[in-house]
């Protein structure tokens, strides 16, 4: 028997992450258009609205109260797929979100000859997506783990990846997703590469961690996501919706 129902809900916004769209896929990264279609419009008839980047934010930051059934939908690398599949379906459900880019993909995406289900997308694609419906942030340049690489090497990779979004000319936020949701380990590295991201300019981080992202946010540079699998059922996300990744007892 499934007892997942008994746990109480966490207060506050999940913030879903998916990556690629594809027909009939079904793994840790892959969801097909028809259940991710299945799931957006589950939060259409339970009530829920899909914030903007910048409203979810001004949640975290406690600038705004939190609604009372909200979400924040995240695209991680960039697939060109999403312009194809999610881009309409945001349209169709009126839904907002927000992809997180690899910078370097941003002069080699168009045209380049690749499996189509990995392509990305092009300065000129995303270009071409509406800023009220899709909003851009920032997943590195070279989507290195940061925390296998020094500080130094992380900090470059970040400020090329913000020279690549401002020569392509993007609209974009500087709100930084972690590639595999990594970070410095060390807390003295930690707190070093938080300091240069301020510098920067970066406002706010998000990493994984499977859970209900709580409001205000208690660490704006640690905001959790869930991590949406091709996999999930739909009470799976049903669950992950309330309350996250559940673990064994």
């Amino acid at each position: 028997m499934n007892l997942s129902w008994l746990l109480p809900d966490i207060k506050g916004i999940p913030v879903l992450m998916y990556h690629k769209v594809w027909p009939g896929g079904a793994d840790a990264l892959t969801i097909s258009p028809e259940r991710l279609q299945q799931q957006w419009l589950l939060l259409k008839a339970e009530g829920y609205r899909a914030l903007s980047l910048s409203e979810f934010l001004a949640v975290a930051r406690g600038e705004q109260p939190r609604p009372s059934k909200a979400v924040l939908i995240t695209f991680d690398d960039g697939y060109q797929n999403n312009l194809q599949y999610v881009y309409p379906l945001l349209q169709q459900t009126g839904f907002k979100a927000t992809f997180f880019i690899i910078g370097n993909t941003l002069s080699e995406g168009e045209g380049k000859d690749e499996n189509p289900e990995e392509r990305k997308m092009s300065a000129g694609e995303l270009k071409s997506m509406s800023p009220d419906v899709v909003q851009l942030g920032i997943h590195g340049h070279e989507h290195k783990h940061l925390g296998s690489i020094n500080t130094d090497e992380a900090i470059v990779d970040l400020k090329s990846a913000i020279s690549a979004f401002t020569v392509a000319g993007l609209e974009f936020h500087r709100v930084f997703a972690y590639p595999y949701g990594g970070r410095p380990k060390d807390a003295a590295r930690k707190a070093a590469f938080r300091k240069q991201m301020q510098e920067m300019g970066i406002t706010a981080a998000f990493r994984i961690g499977n859970q209900v992202s709580k409001v205000p946010a208690p660490n704006i540079f640690e905001i959790k996501r869930i991590d949406i699998r091709g996999t999930d059922t739909l009470d799976e996300f049903r669950i992950k919706l309330k309350k996250g990744k559940l673990k064994p007892f």
